[in-house]
């Protein structure tokens, strides 16, 4: 299904489509963060690992993820010499040897052997590699210059392809795999909860960890369900539902009286097995006569840009206009 332009108001006057912003590179810092030095050059089949970090709960993204860091100017370590042998012939092995450093507190396999060189290189003005710098500013109980009693446990969820909706995702990395993990642990407020991307590529014939980060939970999640279910958000989110569970009577309640082509497209995406899923709460004009919807459409494994807009009828908000990327 082709999508036509996303806009700021009805489809009558088009703008630029919806998330074709300036590409911003994965290893953006948090906000007030110095920006990261440029990253390194590129590695033969790169291969790009998503860390997600949640445990009972999965973020969704709130615009760019924003807590990586791509080494750039290596230096090389010694490797650990405390630790066993890891299998890194393969993304899964990779991840997991991980996973189960990060549990030990192995800092010193994480940094010398499951990072690549470019991660040994020393921060600046710090005692301590890029690496654990990205570490410990993101998972601070791990950091052994605070006092913490906290133990943040990891767990990778599943290694999959990377999809648009990604933080990391761009055209460059449009083909790579990755690994979701969680990471959760106590403190005085209640359970943290972070997701993070660890990027891994080839070096030496061997999968290693270049980029990292690790955000809250709450900064990158899909909108909550709305508590007023008449409102153009709750409306979607009940259309998403709807079609997610394959009803269509149920998804031609929220699709205005004379909106046949959504009546078609819910159909079709029912019929395929699609998902819907809302990526930010709807926007209204300053009238509120009209609404733009944003959402992710997963069809097939794959999952592209969805949307439409909606107006208000005589029974409450409905979508007039709905298309999506799928093809």
């Amino acid at each position: 299904m082709t999508q036509p332009p996303y806009q700021s108001g009805p489809p009558q006057e088009p703008q630029q489509p919806w998330g074709q912003q300036p590409q911003q590179a994965w290893g953006q810092p948090h906000p007030g963060m110095p920006p990261m030095p440029p990253g390194p050059p590129k590695k033969k089949s790169p291969v790009v690992f998503v860390v997600l970090g949640l445990v009972v709960l999965l973020l969704g993204t709130a615009g760019v993820l924003g807590t990586g860091l791509l080494w750039p100017g290596w230096m090389k370590s010694k490797p650990s010499t405390n630790s066993a042998p890891v299998d890194q012939s393969t993304p899964e092995s990779t991840a997991k040897a991980v996973e189960d450093a990060l549990n030990r507190r192995d800092i010193d396999q994480f940094v010398n052997v499951l990072v690549c060189r470019d991660g040994r290189n020393k921060a600046e003005n710090k005692d301590i590699s890029q690496a654990e710098e990205i570490l410990y500013r993101d998972v601070q109980p791990l950091d052994p210059r605070k006092k913490s009693d906290a133990k943040p446990v990891f767990k990778v969820d599943e290694v999959r392809k990377i999809k648009p909706s990604d933080p990391v995702y761009n055209d460059e990395n449009k083909d790579s795999t990755v690994a979701i993990m969680s990471v959760e642990y106590p403190t005085d407020s209640g359970p943290e909860k972070r997701r993070g991307v660890l990027a891994l590529f080839q070096e030496d014939n061997r999968y290693v960890v270049c980029e990292m980060g690790f955000v809250p939970v709450a900064d990158a999640q899909e909108p909550p369900q709305d508590p007023d279910p008449n409102s153009p958000t709750g409306r979607v989110q009940a259309f998403a539902k709807a079609i997610n569970a394959k009803d269509i009577a149920a998804a031609r309640l929220y699709i205005c009286s004379t909106a046949r082509a959504v009546n078609t497209w819910a159909e079709k995406a029912i019929a395929a097995g699609g998902q819907l899923r809302l990526h930010d709460k709807v926007t209204t004009t300053k009238a509120e006569d009209s609404g733009q919807a944003r959402l992710w459409y997963t069809l097939n494994g794959t999952e592209t840009r969805a949307g439409g807009f909606l107006k208000k009828e005589s029974d409450g908000w409905c979508l007039f206009t709905f298309s999506s990327d799928a093809k």
